[in-house]
């Protein structure tokens, strides 16, 4: 079981930016020296509240220079507001950066931030741009030159420069709230990201299931793919000082993702537009207590508690890979680090030989 951090760093009223790119940055380099496997972080725009990652690759190049082991990755890159061209250029310089260590998570993004309008993407069109957009960037890391006509995207002959250290290419995830999602990663043959914080144990199973069923389906070898999950985690010395510790932080989140959601959904009604199907569910939309995202959406409590409820979706989804969201809402800085250092010491060992 690969263990990695998460983390979107929110920005609310009042917050310092530099102040909290420095603390990841500490965060970054404390998880390198405590041997986690790897930091991915957001790429989300114009909503300061919900993160402060809209140039993730420049964040990610300073992590490179704090860190010697750790995988460093963009969970996910929003595909359709991006070239895909300039996009495996960026990405390939971070993999220059860390000498191999770069990892290539691609999504659809978070549109409720109005990230589509502003760009001028269709959201009817997101799935094919995303498909195309995986395919030029595969071609730009492993052919000398790409010359590609596609629907969206023609690319005239250039050579994307650099090239990534890794051979034939880093690796490729994609992360995915819905079944539509799923098969789209088992079509596509990419490693797959579930969010936990959002999706009832009912649809972890259903979408693991789906997504393994569907890579032997599509020609693809289940054994050479990964499944992750993203899991809001704070680790304490008892049970009750993790919960007191990280309940307002998390639930912190919640609120804003909740009103972030609700404004996007009275902009396009004011305009007489309609909501986009993939924002009309949401397991965690609004309505949450704390002790219902502890129990079902995140793993609170002591190390031996965590490692169990790690162990317990490992069990259920077949997943290889936790990314652990302790950096999530405002939870404390000084609490972020202890939380990692407490699930260092006293459960990775154990999540590592499940």
């Amino acid at each position: 079981m690969k263990v990695s951090l998460f983390t979107e760093v929110q920005c609310p009223s009042g917050s310092v930016p530099a102040e909290l790119l420095q603390q990841f940055l500490e965060q970054v380099e404390l998880a390198d020296n405590l041997g986690y496997d790897g930091y991915w972080i957001a790429e989300i725009h114009f909503t300061p509240s919900f993160s402060l990652l809209s140039a993730p690759y420049v964040v990610l190049g300073a992590a490179t220079q704090r860190t010697r082991n750790l995988r460093l990755g963009v969970a996910v890159n929003t595909l359709p507001v991006h070239h895909p061209m300039q996009l495996a250029e960026n990405a390939a310089t971070l993999d220059v950066l860390s000498n191999g260590r770069m990892c290539f998570a691609a999504g659809g993004g978070h549109p409720h931030t109005r990230a589509y309008e502003c760009f001028g993407v269709e959201h009817e069109h997101v799935r094919d741009l995303m498909a195309e957009s995986i395919e030029v960037i595969r071609l730009a890391w492993t052919e000398e030159a790409v010359d590609y006509q596609g629907r969206f995207f023609r690319i005239p002959g250039v050579v994307a420069n650099p090239k990534p250290v890794q051979r034939p290419h880093p690796p490729i995830y994609t992360a995915a709230s819905s079944l539509d999602g799923v098969n789209f990663a088992a079509r596509m043959g990419l490693n797959l990201f579930i969010p936990v914080h959002v999706r009832t144990a009912e649809e972890l199973r259903t979408f693991s299931a789906t997504y393994w069923e569907a890579l032997a389906d599509h020609g693809h070898d289940p054994k050479g793919h990964e499944l992750g999950l993203l899991l809001p985690m704070h680790v304490g010395g008892t049970a009750d000082e993790a919960g007191a510790r990280s309940e307002a932080g998390v639930m912190s989140y919640y609120d804003v993702i909740r009103e972030t959601r609700e404004s996007y959904a009275q902009w396009l009604t004011a305009q007489g537009r309609p909501l986009p199907e993939r924002l009309r569910k949401n397991a965690a939309a609004g309505g949450l207590t704390f002790d219902r995202v502890r129990s079902e959406f995140a793993a609170i409590g002591t190390a031996a508690q965590v490692a169990d409820r790690v162990a317990d979706l490992a069990r259920e989804t077949g997943a290889g890979h936790v990314l652990a969201w302790m950096n999530i809402g405002s939870v404390a800085h000084d609490h972020i680090k202890e939380s990692m250092q407490r699930f260092a010491e006293d459960a990775l060992p154990a999540v590592r030989g499940m």
